[in-house]
Order: structure tokens, then C-alpha cells, then sequence
């Protein structure tokens, strides 16, 4: 299998990751969710500046998110890919997406919540998409446990009947378990990473410690159940 492709979901992750936490802490050390243009912004009351750069980006009157940033790299990466552009390697591109995701789910909380940045499901969604990320990684064992429980037990609903006369669900376990074996170094860096990044968001917001916590025994939880049917 090409190592270079066993690499990608990781540099994603990483390059996510890595964005979310400098972002958020350049904008805690900026000010920039309490400044004028954020309060203005809050308030629904356009600036009065026209231009200025520098806590907060304001062009022609508006006032410019990151998350803008975000959906920008996004889309260029998922660009490039599809045209199969030779200006960048797949590791390139990789680190272009994750690092708008990063951008983007940093101001997930201020969208939904119609301004606050500092809303608690900034945390809890960058944390669930990092749960995601883990356990299509790392958890491929997971998978494998689904697919036998399916297989071998007898189906005795309709969702379950279908998972196992159409494999499409299981096949996609195998895909991507398949792609994303890893070697210990990597493993090492990506959970050492991972786990910094958690212990920051921790101490910054202390009360996204339940939804951590939570996320790990809703995991472990589902893989008993399934090993027990």
C-alpha cells in the first residue's frame, strides 16, 4: 500500500488541530473577541471604520472572520485535488484542508450562537470531530468487531437486516481500515499532539472537561454493547 496515502488522514488531523489551538490562542492574546469591531458586530451595528487590519479585519465596512479563511483553504485544497493540479504534492493539500478545517471549526460556536465565540460548542464540536478523526484512525479494531457482530449475529431489525444483505456500511469499515493503518512513531507523535491540545482547551474552558470525558465512555460504551450482541 503507498505510504504516502497512509499518511494523509493524520496530516489532516494534525494540520487541524494545529490550526484550531493557534488560532484560538491568537485571538485570546489579540483581544480580538472583546474589541470594539466584535461588540459592534454582536450588536448587529455596522463599524465605522471602512478599513482596518489588525485585531479584527475590516474590509469595505465588514467586519471578516477567519472562519472565511477557513472555507477559502478548504476550498483550494478540494480544488486542487479534483483538478489533480502538479503545483502541490497530496501531503500539501492535506495540510492546506485540515488547516481551514481548523479555521473553521474554531468559529463554529460564534455562528451558531449569532456571535459568541466563547461558546462552549466551539469545544464540544472541534472535540467530537477530533473524536471522529481517533476513531477512524486508531480504532479500526472497532470496525472490524462491527462487521463480525453484524455478519455472524442473526438480523432482527430492519436497520440491522440491511446493514448485512447490503455491505455497503461494512465495506466502508474495511476502506477505512485499510487506509489508515499507521506506524508506532506516527501513532506516538499523533496522540502526543492530540493530548496537548486537549489539556489546552481544558484549561482554557474547563467545563468542556464532561464532554471529553463523556465522549471516551460513549465510546467504550458502544464497543462492550457490540461485543456482548
Amino acid at each position: 500500500m503507498n505510504e504516502q496515502r497512509k499518511e494523509i488522514p493524520f496530516i489532516i488531523t494534525i494540520s487541524y488541530l494545529a490550526a484550531f489551538l493557534i488560532i484560538r490562542l491568537g485571538v485570546y492574546i489579540a483581544g480580538s473577541a472583546e474589541s470594539e469591531f466584535a461588540q459592534a458586530a454582536k450588536a448587529g451595528i455596522m463599524p465605522d471604520a471602512s478599513f482596518y487590519i489588525g485585531s479584527n479585519i475590516i474590509l469595505f465596512g465588514y467586519h471578516i472572520h477567519h472562519f472565511y479563511f477557513g472555507v477559502l483553504l478548504m476550498g483550494v485544497a478540494g480544488w486542487l485535488s479534483l483538478t489533480a493540479s502538479r503545483r502541490f504534492s497530496v501531503k500539501q493539500l492535506a495540510v492546506i484542508y485540515g488547516a481551514g478545517l481548523g479555521l473553521f471549526f474554531d468559529e463554529i460556536g460564534l455562528l451558531l450562537t449569532w456571535g459568541d465565540y466563547y461558546s462552549s460548542l466551539s469545544y464540544l464540536l472541534s472535540l467530537l470531530l477530533a473524536g471522529i478523526f481517533l476513531n477512524i484512525i486508531f480504532f479500526s479494531g472497532f470496525w472490524e468487531s462491527v462487521k463480525e457482530n453484524l455478519s455472524s449475529s442473526r438480523p432482527r431489525t430492519i436497520v440491522s437486516n440491511m446493514l448485512v444483505k447490503h455491505t455497503t456500511f461494512i465495506k466502508f469499515a474495511d476502506f477505512i481500515s485499510e487506509k489508515t493503518g499507521k506506524t508506532e512513531k506516527t501513532s506516538l507523535i499523533f496522540t502526543g499532539l492530540l493530548y496537548l491540545v486537549i489539556a489546552a482547551i481544558i484549561v482554557a474552558v474547563p467545563q468542556t472537561l464532561r464532554y471529553w470525558v463523556s465522549l471516551i465512555f460513549i465510546i467504550q460504551g458502544i464497543d462492550y454493547f457490540i461485543k456482548f450482541f
